[in-house]
């Protein structure tokens, strides 16, 4: 992974644990083209089982994902979608 990346993604903190989500092995991976980034993310692994956990799992991806919104809009990137590594077919947020 190219460092400015994952300098870009150290920023974002989990607000479950107050760790990276790169430290926390979330980022599956990303592919670049030009400005615009679609990042790989594994939630679904550390996603609970239970219905009443997996609300507040649902709020804390919410969380992390408009912040890495945020966090790669500001360094320039134009498009940016975020998607479940294990089943790309899961958008969890598409900016614009």
């Amino acid at each position: 992974m190219d460092k400015k990346i994952i300098d870009l993604f150290k920023k974002v903190i989990d607000p479950e644990t107050s760790t990276s989500i790169y430290d926390l092995n979330l980022v599956y991976g990303y592919t670049l083209d030009n400005d615009s980034i679609d990042i790989y993310m594994n939630f679904q692994n550390s996603t609970p089982s239970c219905f009443y956990c997996k609300i507040v799992a649902w709020n804390i991806i919410e969380k992390i994902s408009n912040d890495l919104i945020e966090t790669f809009k500001n360094s320039g990137f134009k498009k940016i979608r975020i998607l479940e590594a294990i089943n790309p077919n899961i958008f969890y947020k598409v900016y614009p």
